[in-house]
């Protein structure tokens, strides 16, 4: 019975500790990088559409495996079709979940700011922050891209408010034309 007694006492005095010192743990919060940071950072970027998704068991972690067809290099020259490592997925009745990890269905087109990962493979440059779906306008048929930052809200503790940050609805010419004028620039200042 005494065991018992530390044991729970023990607990108690756990939990108290952690709830006593819960207000000065902080969050991690990155900040929304520029479009010159991002493309800067990114290999290559194209515009593509994907042609299909495969989630497979890769070092003890699901990935999940985005074949896209490139129809437009806008930063570099990747090859006709690209395949992109992101992780998170569903392999049989596990799934993984991963926040910021984007998903692409089968025919989607998207703009895509790439990065090599460390096994060589090709990843997605800050992940939502470097996907930009694209959509065309019922009304003018014009193709505008959101990017994924803007669609997913943050919270902000200090304002006690949820907020999007990112470029929503901007036509594809304005986006290519600010990613191209982006890589002249980061050009001239090496």
């Amino acid at each position: 019975m005494k065991t018992l007694y530390i044991d729970l006492l023990s607990v108690f005095f756990v939990i108290a500790f952690a709830l006593l010192l819960s207000p000065l743990a902080e969050s991690t919060t990155l900040e929304q990088l520029s479009l010159l940071q991002l493309t800067s950072a990114a290999a290559s970027v194209v515009l593509a559409k994907c042609t299909g998704n495969q989630a497979l068991w890769h070092g003890g972690e699901i990935w999940t495996v985005t074949s896209f067809r490139v129809l437009g290099n806008w930063k570099g020259n990747s090859p006709r079709e690209i395949h992109v490592w992101m992780i998170g997925g569903r392999v049989g009745p596990v799934s993984s979940y991963v926040p910021g990890a984007p998903r692409f269905r089968t025919g989607e087109e998207a703009v895509l700011f790439l990065e090599p990962a460390r096994s060589g493979d090709l990843s997605i440059t800050a992940w939502s922050e470097g996907t930009f779906r694209i959509r065309r306008d019922p009304r003018t048929g014009e193709m505008l891209v959101t990017q994924d930052t803007a669609i997913t809200p943050n919270f902000d503790p200090s304002a006690r408010k949820f907020y999007a940050t990112g470029i929503r609805d901007w036509p594809l010419a304005k986006l290519k034309a600010r990613v191209i004028a982006a890589e002249n620039s980061h050009g001239r200042l090496q």
